[in-house]
This record gives C-alpha cells, sequence and structure tokens, in this order.
C-alpha cells in the first residue's frame, strides 16, 4: 500500500508553559474583523439593530411614504417578536399603516375597537378591500366567555389600545387570554396616560415577561412596578418594539406631509359663580367626610365644581347614593359589589376616574358607619350649588361669538355639556354629542347626525345647507378618540381631563395631515386662582406630562400647547433611515474606522437571538442605542482611515463587563430569579417528579412534552399565558401533570435557547477624531 503520511520535518512543540491565559475572553470575540465601507458596515449594524431583512416587504399602494417606513418597521417587529405597538403621533394616519401590515401577514384578521368606531373601521375595510371579524372594547368588558375563540395564528389589531393599560380590568384579561395563539398589533397615539407601566403593561398583552432580558430588562413585570418612571434601560428595550414618531419628525422628513401650524393658544381663567358663592361651595366640599378613599371623592367634587354648577350638582347626588350604599354594606357586613358602585358612579363621564375609584371604594365597603352630619352637609351643598351668575360659560360664549370657523368644546361632566347646550346663545348653531346619543339645537339625534352636520368633509358625507350645519360642537371625550373632524380649526378644553393624554387625543381631531387648515388653534380654560389652588389639579397634570415624556410618548399636549421637540423614540426612524440606504450591507464580522468628531467604538453584539448595541467611549462601555444612532449617522458619512485593531479589542475589553451581566441576566430568567412570585414557580416541583418517572419508564414522547412545559414555567409567560395558568390552578378539581400539559399544548411553542448564549459581533464601527 502507498504511504499516504510522513512524518513533519519541522513538526511543531506546544508547551503548557506557553499557553497564555487571555486577559479577558470575551475580547476574542473581535478576531479578524473584515474591514469594510462604512457606509455598508453602519447598515449593517442598523439592520442587526433593528431586525429589518436586506429587501424590505412590499408596501400596499394606498400608503404614504412616511407611513411606508412605519410599515417596513412593524413587519419586521411582529415577525421578530410577536406584536408591535404603533404610536405614531395623533393624525399621522396609523389605521392605514395597521390595514397594511394585516394584508402583508395574509393571515385572518381580528379587530378589536372602541364601538363608536367600529362602523368606521368598517368603511375603511370596504374601500382597501379588506375583510376582518370585527369585535369592541365594551363586549370584552362584559363577557369573553361568549365569544368565539380568535383564529389560531390571527393578526388581532387593537385600536385604541391605551383603553388596555391597566391589568386588572375585565377587558385586559379578555383581551390577554383572547390572543395567546395571535400575534398582535396595538395601535395607539397615547400609551402612557397615567404612568410609564401603562406602556409596560400593554406590551405584556404579547411579550412573554423575560422577552426584553438581553436589552437589560429582566421582567416587564418588575419594571412595572415602579411607580414614576421608565429608567434608560427599559426606554431602550421597548423602543424596539414601539413605532411612535412625532409630528415634528414626520413634517421635516417627508416633503409635503405637512400638519397645521399652531396658529395660537389661549388660557382663560373663569370660574363658574361668582366669588362668594365660590367660596361656600369649596369651604362645603373640604368639610365633607367622605366613606373611603376621602381625598380622591373630595378632589372628584371639586373637578366637577371646577366644570359647572350642574356637573357638581349631580355629583352630590351620586355621593349620597353612594353614602347610602356603603352604609348599607356596612350594616350587612360585607363589600360593595362592582354593580352598586356603578349605580352610584356613572362611567359615562370620565372612565379614568371610575379605574382609580373602583378598587379604593370597593376595599372600603365594610368599616363603613352612617354619618348624620355629612349626609346633613351635602344636603345644604345641594341648596347652595344652584344656578346663577356663570362666568365661565359667560366667556365661553363670547369666545366662541368672537370667532370664525368650527370649533370643537370639550367637557368631562355630561351635565355640563347638557347645561351649555340649553344655555349657549342659539344663533351660535351649536350640536351636540354625548355617548351614542345626539342633539341638534333642541331635537335629540343620533350621533353621526350631529357629526356629519358639524364634519362632513372629514366623515366623507354629502354637507346639508348651510343653514342645518352645525359651526359648534359640544363633545365629551367619548368623540376625542379615532374621530377625523379636521373641517374644524379650532379645539377649546372646557375642561381639563385627568390625564394628558386625553389633551393630545382632543386636539388630534383636527391637527391631522389631512387638515384643509394651514394653522389650527386651542383655547384651554384653566380654574381661577381660588379652585386651582383647592384641587392643585395643574401640578398633577404636569406631573402626568413628564411621565408621558418619559414613557416615549410621540406628542404631548399641555393646556397651554403642544410640547416641542423630538419624542424619545425618534431615533429609531433614523437608524431606519440607514438601514434602508443604497449601499449594500457589508457582511457579518466586519469593521470600519472613520474621522469623526468624536472619538468612540460602537459594536454591535448579537446574543441570539436578540442584537444588542455597546457604546465605548473614554474607556467606559454603555447600552446607548440612542446615542449609538448618532455615532452611526456621524460614520457613514465619515472618511475611511487605517484600521486599529488594538483599538477594537481595548474597546471589547471595555465592553466586556457590560456583556457578562447581560449574559448572567438571561441565565437568571430562566428560574425567574426577577419575579418569583408567580404561581408557575410552585408547579415546578410536581413537573420534575413526573419528568423523573417517565425518564426512569423510558417514556420518551413525554419525557420531551415536559421538558417543553419546564421551559415554559421557569421561563416569562405572556399576560394571558399567566392568566390561563392562574384559571388553571383556581379550578375546583384537582390540578395534575395532564392538565398542565393540555394548558401547555394549547399555547405557542416555547423558543429552545441556550441559558447563556455564545456571543458574536456583528459589526464594530471605532470613530477616531481627526489629528
Amino acid at each position: 500500500m502507498p504511504q499516504t503520511a510522513a512524518p513533519s520535518l519541522a513538526s511543531p512543540r506546544i508547551l503548557a508553559e506557553a499557553l497564555e491565559t487571555p486577559t479577558e475572553p470575551l475580547a476574542l470575540l473581535v478576531g479578524p474583523l473584515v474591514t469594510a465601507p462604512p457606509a455598508a458596515a453602519c447598515r449593517l449594524a442598523a439592520q442587526a439593530l433593528l431586525d429589518l431583512p436586506d429587501k424590505p416587504p412590499a408596501a400596499p399602494p394606498w400608503l404614504m411614504p412616511h407611513q411606508v417606513r412605519a410599515f417596513t418597521r412593524i413587519v419586521a417587529i411582529v415577525r421578530r417578536f410577536g406584536g408591535a405597538v404603533l404610536a405614531d403621533a395623533v393624525g399621522s394616519g396609523k389605521s392605514y399603516v395597521a390595514l397594511a401590515v394585516a394584508h402583508a401577514a395574509a393571515a385572518p384578521l381580528v379587530l378589536v375597537v372602541p364601538a363608536v368606531l367600529a362602523d368606521q373601521w368598517r368603511t375603511l375595510l370596504d374601500r382597501l378591500s379588506l375583510s376582518a371579524r370585527i369585535e369592541t372594547h365594551e363586549r370584552l368588558s362584559r363577557d369573553r366567555r361568549s365569544m368565539r375563540a380568535f383564529p389560531p395564528e390571527s393578526l388581532v389589531i387593537v385600536d385604541e389600545a391605551h383603553h388596555f393599560r391597566n391589568a386588572e380590568t375585565r377587558r385586559y384579561g379578555a383581551l390577554a387570554r383572547l390572543v395567546v395563539t395571535s400575534r398582535v398589533l396595538l395601535v395607539t397615539a397615547t400609551p402612557v396616560h397615567n404612568r410609564p407601566a401603562d406602556l409596560l403593561q400593554l406590551l405584556r398583552i404579547f411579550l412573554r415577561d423575560d422577552a426584553l432580558v438581553a436589552f437589560g430588562v429582566p421582567s416587564l413585570v418588575v419594571a412595572a412596578r415602579e411607580p414614576r418612571t421608565i429608567g434608560p434601560a427599559v426606554q431602550a428595550a421597548v423602543a424596539r418594539i414601539v413605532v411612535a414618531r412625532s409630528r415634528r419628525l414626520v413634517s421635516s422628513d417627508w416633503a409635503g406631509m405637512r400638519f397645521p401650524e399652531r396658529a395660537g393658544t389661549r388660557v382663560i381663567r373663569a370660574a363658574p359663580a361668582e366669588p362668594a358663592a365660590l367660596a361656600a361651595l369649596i369651604e362645603g366640599v373640604q368639610r365633607l367626610r367622605p366613606p373611603g378613599a376621602a381625598e380622591l371623592h373630595r378632589l372628584t367634587l371639586l373637578r366637577r365644581l371646577a366644570s359647572s354648577v350642574p356637573a357638581l350638582r349631580q355629583s352630590l347626588r351620586r355621593y349620597d347614593a353612594y353614602r347610602t350604599l356603603a352604609r348599607d354594606a356596612a350594616q350587612a357586613q360585607r363589600s360593595l359589589t362592582p354593580r352598586e358602585f356603578r349605580r352610584a358612579f356613572a362611567m359615562e363621564d370620565d372612565a379614568d376616574l371610575q379605574l382609580a375609584f373602583l378598587p379604593l371604594l370597593l376595599e372600603a365597603g365594610v368599616a363603613i358607619g352612617d354619618d348624620p352630619e355629612d349626609r346633613s352637609l351635602v344636603r345644604r351643598l345641594l341648596e347652595l350649588a344652584r344656578v346663577g351668575p356663570d362666568p365661565k360659560a359667560t366667556a365661553l360664549a363670547r369666545t366662541l361669538g368672537d370667532s370664525d370657523g368650527k370649533t370643537i368644546v370639550f367637557v368631562t361632566a355630561a351635565a355640563t355639556l347638557q347645561y351649555l347646550r340649553r344655555t349657549l346663545p342659539r344663533s351660535l348653531r351649536i350640536g351636540a354629542a354625548c355617548g351614542n346619543a345626539g342633539w341638534l339645537g333642541g331635537d335629540r339625534v343620533s350621533r353621526f347626525d350631529v357629526l356629519a352636520a358639524f364634519a362632513p368633509h372629514s366623515l366623507g358625507v354629502r354637507p346639508p345647507p348651510e343653514r342645518e350645519q352645525v359651526q359648534i360642537l359640544l363633545a365629551t371625550d367619548l368623540v376625542g378618540e379615532g374621530l377625523n373632524l379636521h373641517d374644524a380649526r379650532r379645539v377649546i378644553h372646557y375642561d381639563l381631563p385627568w390625564s394628558p393624554a386625553r389633551l393630545a387625543q382632543r386636539v388630534g381631531r383636527i391637527d391631522r395631515l389631512a387638515s384643509p387648515h394651514s394653522d389650527i388653534e386651542t383655547v384651554a380654560f384653566l380654574p381661577n386662582d381660588v379652585l386651582a389652588r383647592a384641587q392643585d389639579f395643574e401640578t398633577r397634570l404636569a406631573t402626568k406630562v413628564a411621565l408621558q415624556i418619559s414613557g416615549g410618548a410621540a406628542q404631548v399636549e399641555t393646556p397651554s400647547g403642544s410640547r416641542g421637540g423630538g419624542a424619545p423614540f425618534d431615533w429609531c426612524d433614523r437608524l431606519q433611515r440607514l438601514a434602508m440606504g443604497t449601499a449594500p450591507a457589508a457582511r457579518s464580522g466586519s469593521s470600519t474606522t472613520v474621522t469623526a468628531p468624536r472619538d468612540a467604538v460602537v459594536l454591535v453584539i448579537a446574543l441570539e437571538p436578540d442584537v444588542e448595541v455597546i457604546v465605548v467611549e473614554d474607556g467606559v462601555a454603555r447600552a446607548d442605542p440612542a446615542d449609538a444612532t448618532t455615532l452611526l449617522e456621524l460614520a457613514s458619512n465619515g472618511t475611511a482611515v487605517a484600521a486599529d485593531a488594538a483599538a477594537f479589542s481595548q474597546a471589547m475589553q471595555s465592553a466586556a463587563s457590560l456583556l457578562r451581566t447581560r449574559l448572567s441576566d438571561i441565565a437568571a430568567a430562566r428560574w425567574r430569579a426577577a419575579d418569583r412570585d408567580r404561581p408557575g414557580r410552585r408547579l415546578i416541583p410536581t413537573v420534575l417528579a413526573a419528568a423523573r418517572r417517565a425518564a426512569r419508564s423510558g417514556r420518551a414522547v413525554r419525557l420531551a412534552r415536559l421538558d417543553g412545559l419546564m421551559a415554559r414555567l421557569t421561563g416569562g409567560l405572556t399576560a394571558g399565558e399567566g392568566l390561563l395558568l392562574s384559571d388553571l390552578v383556581a379550578d375546583r378539581r384537582p390540578l395534575d401533570v395532564a392538565s398542565l400539559l393540555t394548558w401547555h399544548d394549547g399555547l405557542p411553542p416555547v423558543a429552545a435557547s441556550a441559558d447563556a448564549p455564545i456571543p458574536r459581533l456583528v459589526a464594530a464601527i471605532r470613530l477616531a477624531r481627526g489629528r
């Protein structure tokens, strides 16, 4: 047989003494990087960070340029995370983007919309030749068990999704359970109403609790417990799942995409009663001793007084009825029921208030006795609350009479709407809309009839004769969502809502790309100094504005007008421009070095399946995608210079500590180290025991199913998966492993992943200050 091998004449000898332990093992990720042109390397980095394909999906022809970019990114987010939040500023055409995503998905479509907007969505579906099953928010609030399950693998679009921000409500629980096998697109211009956790609760509808651990957020549940702010890590993580572009960005980046200018913002301070009467009413309200949630009760009554005296009278009657119900419940040694609560506090005026009130008052029912002195004070206040001279209504009539163009007057209380409808001069040609009801003059008509007489062009209907057209629309906040009413040029906030998000919704009825007006105007009525001090409401509103900003709101509205500046998530759109550039993307593992005004290194690292970006500057590493975007924009247009391998290696050593923390968090998330208080953890020993029995008996199929169940229980769950598990645990029947497997088999598969993925360097971009 011919010889096939021969000894080497110079065989290398590697001795243990010659081996060296690397100073930082993770620095070996740098390796022999492939040099690429700056634009190509930056495009690669941007594509990886946003999970964008090299070739974007084809957009339907009905989208405008700014909507195409939102569509492209939403498709990528839904593909990667199973859901997304579309939170572009009010008036930018989110409905069209959402239906474009549905068109591209080619899956069964379910729309979950407010009942008042159902017909508007049907019209849009017909116009675009699409079909969908439509369910309403209100039906979800009533009884989900009577609803048919959503089709598996369907796309569920939830319009005005901020109504699902409270995880304790029936509608939230119903939606979360129904979408466990679906992909979800949540559409809202105002995802944050009262606190940053609003947005995190929305994300939990489709995201598993540990879905963002690679981005520095080990648990969405734990992050949502922070009542005041969203930290930088959480904000940077959720930006990858939320498309939220400000009006400024849309207007500046696309020619022809023009929102109307703000012609002016007026503030009018006025009280609904003369000084002496007002002081007596304030003093009486402050002396009340409400049973349970006393401060919130008094604040609510003061807000009703700030609206109008008739609104205060209505609330005093409700308060008196609540006292009676609470007394009867206490005598029977029981808590109030939700049905009894709603009899005393109607939901039609302020849903945000009801969400805050309900749990506080229901818990208070068992320890409440009668209070004759308080009931006597209520009767005296009812006698004082007589309609008399009203400086606030007079100022409104004067403001309406001094202007031209159509105006929407928003109020929070239905009683105030009826009061203004009866007292404002008939010459103003007023219509009113409250819930599904409407009024033209003294006639009761449908809500649509009123809106069609006020904004026929916006609604696409034939205008009525001029003498029958409405110039002034009185409306509650139920009209402040989803409707196009840009025939109007002015919005008047006669009352301030609880949340600045509602201010944005109101102004959004007229501040739209389709507006025929070159400018629009807003007017805000604020309480006079005496009433403002009593309720301290403006301070509360300012606090919520700050919380909205930290939560990533694309546009923030205040009583004095729209807040300028870019939205916190606009960097994602800038990054997307780099990802969609004309230069071919470099291959993974590329690097580039350019001259720039700053010295920094941008490291894009894959922690499969996620991709994080680390900025190293002055030897300090931080996960900062917003600043990384700025650096990538600089580098993309920079001049390439010779690479310095040592500089990249040093940057990787600086980033290693942060990277190691992320790997540790990923490993810990598998056993729910960040949030141990969940029912799934208590079931793990039972499943482990069943797995050992299956292994001993050689039942491979059952062992594989139990392994999948274990992966689900030890990992994070979506809100719906957790609720379904809680339903199973709460069932009176004995809970066994077979029941858990049935629950597990009915859910989407859990993606298999290592406890700690192996990091991979996608791209390295060095910016070197020119010498």
